[in-house]
């Protein structure tokens, strides 16, 4: 028997519904975390919405039937992270610049 990764998702557009969409099975996301995912209409930044969890296949199938999904669920397939880029800047003192140095 198959199993497969499940996991519920908000569209940032759309706040009001969940979406169905596959993790691939070594990974695990959390509320609130942020998800790449792709389906029949491109790529898109998605929510977690509840925590991630194996489903049979017969069962994948009714929960795509009762959320008007496709089968299979569309696959997440990466994780969106924010990094943030401090540059530092050098003001140099150079000895044609500095009066102060002998």
């Amino acid at each position: 028997m198959r199993y497969r990764n499940l996991i519920y998702c908000k569209h940032h557009s759309d706040d009001r519904r969940a979406y169905l969409y596959e993790l691939p099975l070594d990974k695990e996301a959390h509320p609130g975390d942020r998800l790449c995912v792709e389906d029949k209409h491109g790529s898109h930044t998605v929510t977690v919405f509840c925590e991630n969890w194996l489903c049979s296949e017969n069962m994948t199938k009714v929960l795509c039937e009762v959320n008007g999904g496709y089968f299979p669920p569309a696959q997440v397939v990466g994780e969106v992270k924010t990094v943030t880029v401090t540059q530092d800047y050098i003001n140099r003192y150079d000895k044609e610049d500095n009066p102060w140095e002998f």
